[in-house]
């Protein structure tokens, strides 16, 4: 029986969280955020005034929900679909946005000539950083004075 199938009051029992696991178990793929809860909000018949609100609860119970999974470009899925050993890191790289605007692909470019720059400036950092300790491990050691010379300049001045 699909979601569709189920009568008003069976709806009405189901939490948004049920209906989302249900729906998207039937589509077997990935489905944006914004026709998810599309879907949601016209089975359940959520009224307009309540729209901000459910929108905001059914986003926060996916997010704390064991058993959905964010895919990327606001797509989301179950993590049934994916092997146990696939991490969050990968699978957010799963959907990515269709289409990029020359100013997206430009700011992205200028974001990695900015880490590029941040990386230098940190292996200049770290290279100062080693200059300064081995400067300070040879504190002590560059003297040209010895105690055994000072003690002949005391000699010399007593005579």
């Amino acid at each position: 029986m699909t979601i569709r199938e189920l009568d008003q009051d069976e709806v009405l029992e189901r939490s948004a969280v049920e209906l989302a696991y249900e729906l998207l178990k039937e589509k077997r793929e990935p489905v944006h955020y914004k026709d998810l809860f599309a879907e949601i909000a016209e089975i359940k018949q959520i009224k307009k005034e309540q729209m901000d609100e459910r929108r905001t609860k059914l986003f926060t119970d996916l997010n704390i929900g064991g058993s959905f999974v964010h895919l990327g470009a606001n797509h989301w899925g179950l993590k049934a679909w994916y092997p146990v050993d696939q991490t969050e890191e990968d699978l957010s790289r799963t959907v990515q946005p269709s289409s990029k605007s020359s100013d997206d692909q430009g700011s992205e470019h200028q974001d990695n000539d900015l880490e590029d720059l941040e990386d230098e400036l940190d292996e200049l950092a770290n290279e100062d950083d080693a200059d300064k300790s081995d400067e300070e491990e040879l504190d002590g050691f560059g003297n040209d004075d010895h105690p055994e010379d000072e003690e002949e300049k005391d000699q010399e001045g007593d005579q």
